[in-house]
């Protein structure tokens, strides 16, 4: 995953968030629930990484740490060339105009008592520019995400959920970020939406050169979207590759499972692996060796003893899975 000749946007090495288990607020009983556990993934800039996974894998964990709305517990995050770990809270305050958020809910992540022309003007004001500079540029973001800049002075019940979208798409891009992590955007949205919300981030990138980490359950918006896909399982990624070779020759277990939940006219994959069955185990106490051993089809005596490191398909596909390394 690392090319130092890449012009990368983003960069995540080695990744951990813990969290301890408590009783109550502050009384700690012992252990973590181990959410993120060594993660490394890298973003060009102008690209899209599509992050997958079960609900609970951490995917949203990530998130949250990449923008430093959550301490990282150890590895690197470093954004544009420059390590952003350890930031102290002033250095990290004019980093977020940099990096931004579209979140899961476009109604619940809209401040019912403002106008959608406050909401969106809010974070203008930390760029320094005149109150009627901030006015034009709220009708500038309007008409760029296609809703009319005459809807300023509207409140956000009056809008559709795919409207209000929109609208938090317009809000992330008023600051003029490089980075949009875009966290589940379309789940809450009818198909239909989904598909006119996809295509407008598609076209805000071409022509603004964004990067994206695109957090999704979703497969097929996954693979129309990305230009990489990282599988995630239990805090772990369990397999990176091209979106276009992991939809044309998915190898890890996990990933033909999901596939294989996706609806398509021919099977997914080499291999024929029925729907997951179970549950994913807890992330505070992880089984040994492979950590998707207690649900995989696959299984063997190793898988539950030893936990293998990146085997390398190609050279622009990686895999966590001893039948497909073949030792």
């Amino acid at each position: 995953m690392e090319n130092e000749d890449k012009n990368i946007t983003l960069k995540v090495e080695g990744l951990k968030k813990y969290f301890p288990v408590r009783r109550g607020f502050f009384q700690r009983i012992g252990g973590w629930i181990k959410a993120v556990d060594g993660v490394d993934f890298e973003i060009e800039q102008g690209k899209t990484l599509g992050l997958v996974g079960e609900s609970g894998c951490g995917k949203s964990t990530i998130a949250r740490t990449i923008l430093k709305l959550l301490e990282p517990d150890h590895g690197k995050i470093i954004y544009q060339g420059k390590d952003i770990s350890n930031l102290p809270e002033k250095d990290v305050k004019p980093l977020r105009k940099e990096m931004q958020i579209i979140f899961q809910d476009p109604f619940g992540s809209l401040n019912p008592r403002m106008t959608v022309g406050q909401s969106i003007e809010e974070g203008l004001r930390t760029l320094d520019i005149s109150r009627g500079d901030r006015k034009e540029r709220v009708g500038e973001l309007l008409r760029m995400v296609g809703i009319s800049n005459n809807n300023a002075d509207r409140y956000p019940h009056e809008f559709s959920g795919g409207q209000r979208q929109r609208i938090g798409v317009a809000r992330a891009l008023g600051v003029e970020p490089s980075l949009i992590i875009c966290d589940e955007p379309v789940s809450a949205l009818d198909v239909s939406i989904q598909a006119q919300i996809i295509n407008l981030l598609k076209g805000l990138q071409d022509r603004l050169g964004l990067s994206y980490l695109f957090i999704s359950h979703d497969l097929n918006v996954v693979g129309y979207l990305s230009d990489k896909v990282a599988v995630m399982y239990l805090g772990h990624i369990m397999e990176f590759a091209s979106a276009g070779d992991l939809f044309e020759n998915p190898l890890h277990p996990y990933t033909l499972a999901l596939l294989s939940a996706v609806p398509a006219v021919e099977p997914v994959g080499k291999m024929e692996i029925k729907p997951l069955a179970g549950e994913v185990p807890s992330p505070q106490d992880p089984p040994p060796g492979c950590k998707f051993q207690g649900r995989c089809p696959l299984v063997e005596a190793r898988c539950r003893e030893e936990e293998i490191d990146f085997y390398a398909a190609n050279k622009d596909h990686i895999v966590r899975c001893w039948k497909v390394a073949g030792r």
